[in-house]
């Protein structure tokens, strides 16, 4: 198992320790939660203060807020967080065609960081959308139905920025 998997469990497990510890709805807990988790992995992402919303049952708006008066919070250490679907629904609607599409663009594997430390991809087993599939959210923002050539192309985007 990766390293970076490991992070995965381990930030997961901790979230889970917090929710039970703190109740549904504390931003105590939620405080902790991004404290744990920069801890883990230097910053706390967008896919991660998903998580942490979804965990604790708020609002992202809640979470981003609770940030911006965290300045020890940094959210992330790079300037495109780039997420695949990696779902079993996306996949029958051609997600693997657009996965590799993705990495063979940045020339990046998933949970690595481009050459030039401003892209990272990773992939979520689901982001609910699937009716939409196949999913791709860069920095937050969802874009949908996309396919190899769509895929390729918004990586050219953001990568040539």
């Amino acid at each position: 198992m990766s390293e970076e998997k490991n992070k995965e469990l381990i930030f997961q497990e901790n979230l889970y320790r917090l929710v039970d510890s703190f109740g549904i709805g504390n931003q105590e807990g939620v405080k902790a939660s991004f404290i744990e988790c920069q801890e883990i992995f230097d910053y706390v992402s967008i896919v991660h203060q998903q998580q942490i919303a979804e965990e604790f049952q708020l609002d992202e708006k809640i979470i981003k807020t609770m940030i911006k008066f965290m300045p020890s919070i940094k959210e992330s250490v790079v300037e495109y967080e780039v997420v695949c679907c990696s779902g079993a629904r996306c996949a029958k609607k051609g997600s693997i065609e657009v996965l590799k599409a993705v990495k063979d663009t940045l020339d990046i594997d998933f949970d690595e960081i481009t050459e030039d430390g401003r892209i990272r991809l990773t992939t979520q087993n689901c982001f609910k959308k699937c009716n939409l599939g196949p999913n791709i959210m860069v920095n937050g923002k969802f874009h949908h139905k996309m396919n190899k050539v769509k895929s390729k192309e918004l990586m050219k985007n953001i990568k040539d920025v």
